[in-house]
């Protein structure tokens, strides 16, 4: 249940009966610590390319650019936006640690948003080319269309759109609570942390988060429609991405008491094992499956042309397996276990999907995944490109 702000009561409680984890990080500042962290991710990804000599510009067809000077702006980029949500964030803490609260305080968060938003958009300096791709990318892919030239430079930014769903939930329920009145941010009156509540009505919570999803799915079948439906793996792609609605509906049928978590084992474990069978087979281009499917002995496990030591490969898999499948320690772990009996791993596994915390854990272990995963994807599209002249028109 989610408190107006006229209707605080109890002006005698003080702060340290709110749970410490919910103080020093509520919901909407989860938020911001979401997307700078993705800045940074992304930061690292562009540097770690340039050490290896991937032409991360060559990749995303960015014309124009130095690779040295794009790892450069972008740590700078990194930086301004860390600094300016550090400055944010000291305030909100020097107020609610000396038990201070005023109505402004609600919107520091949405203040602190915006900024880092701004300062990746802003279409002037030293990364205007770059920021005005990203404006252009961000408008195409909001619409779902995709345009073929430009292709992994669109497919990227809509793939990690699907990693920052929950991301983007949070921050709907954070807006509208501040659009209906509701309270944000705990106070000496506010004991309970921000909750969707006021998003379930008509399940909007899951029909937004089914958002990015169709984004991919409609870009896909574009694309098959682009090639005159003869290539079929874009419509595969396409089936992939609609697996993705499959435990949004399971979520509707428990909430509607229709159903069990037995349909929603069952949906998240078809769309689990169709992304992981992509990400290894498709995004990465790896051989182990069709070695074992096809019987070949001849196909590598990896691929011939690799970039990074082989050691990185198999932890890329293995993390990837292991976060694509970690909705099995729900079943593992049914029920909400106490700190006081059990190791910090142990109850923060059972809190997944159960609690905010959990779902915060798992909003940056999937962050964390997409992260490992451009790593793989941004190499695999650069040595098609080195090794294949007519990608595009194979594409085409």
């Amino acid at each position: 249940m989610i408190i107006r702000r006229e209707e605080i009561v109890d002006q005698g409680e003080d702060l340290t009966q709110i749970p410490f984890s919910e103080l020093m990080l509520p919901l909407p500042y989860k938020c911001m610590f979401l997307i700078t962290l993705g800045v940074w991710f992304w930061y690292v990804n562009l540097r770690t390319c340039y050490a290896y000599k991937i032409d991360t510009l060559q990749v995303l067809k960015l014309a124009g650019v130095e690779h040295a000077k794009l790892v450069r702006t972008s740590l700078n980029v990194c930086y301004k936006i860390t600094l300016m949500n550090m400055i944010n964030y000291t305030v909100y803490l020097a107020f609610v640690s000396n038990s201070i609260y005023f109505s402004w305080m609600e919107f520091l968060p949405l203040v602190a948003i915006v900024q880092t938003v701004a300062v990746l958009v802003w279409p002037f300096g030293p990364q205007s080319i770059e920021r005005r791709r990203f404006v252009e990318t961000v408008k195409r892919i909001s619409v779902g269309n995709i345009d073929i030239s430009l292709r992994n430079n669109d497919i990227l930014l809509a793939d990690t759109f699907t990693s920052y769903t929950k991301v983007l939930i949070d921050f709907l329920v954070y807006f509208t609570a501040l659009l209906l009145g509701y309270a944000t941010l705990p106070s000496p009156d506010i004991k309970r942390e921000l909750t969707s509540d006021h998003l379930k009505v008509y399940n909007l919570d899951i029909v937004l988060s089914s958002y990015p999803s169709l984004i991919r799915l409609k870009q896909c079948l574009q694309e098959y429609e682009q090639s005159r439906r003869r290539n079929r793996q874009h419509l595969l792609n396409a089936i992939k991405y609609s697996t993705a609605f499959l435990p949004l509906l399971a979520n509707i049928l428990i909430r509607s008491q229709l159903a069990g978590l037995g349909v929603w084992y069952a949906a998240v474990l078809i769309n689990s094992s169709y992304t992981f069978f992509w990400d290894i087979q498709n995004d990465w281009n790896f051989q182990m499956f069709m070695r074992f499917l096809s019987n070949k002995r001849e196909l590598p496990l990896l691929r011939h042309k690799l970039v990074y030591t082989w050691h990185f490969y198999y932890l890329a898999i293995l993390l990837d397996f292991q976060l694509r499948f970690i909705w099995v320690y729900r079943l593992i772990f049914p029920e909400l276990l106490s700190r006081l009996d059990h190791s910090l791993l142990v109850t923060t596994l059972s809190s997944l999907y159960v609690t905010e915390s959990g779902n915060f854990v798992l909003e940056v272990l999937e962050i964390f995944r997409r992260w490992v995963w451009v790593f793989l994807k941004v190499e695999t599209e650069f040595l098609k490109l080195a090794t294949e002249p007519e990608l595009e028109m194979q594409n085409l």
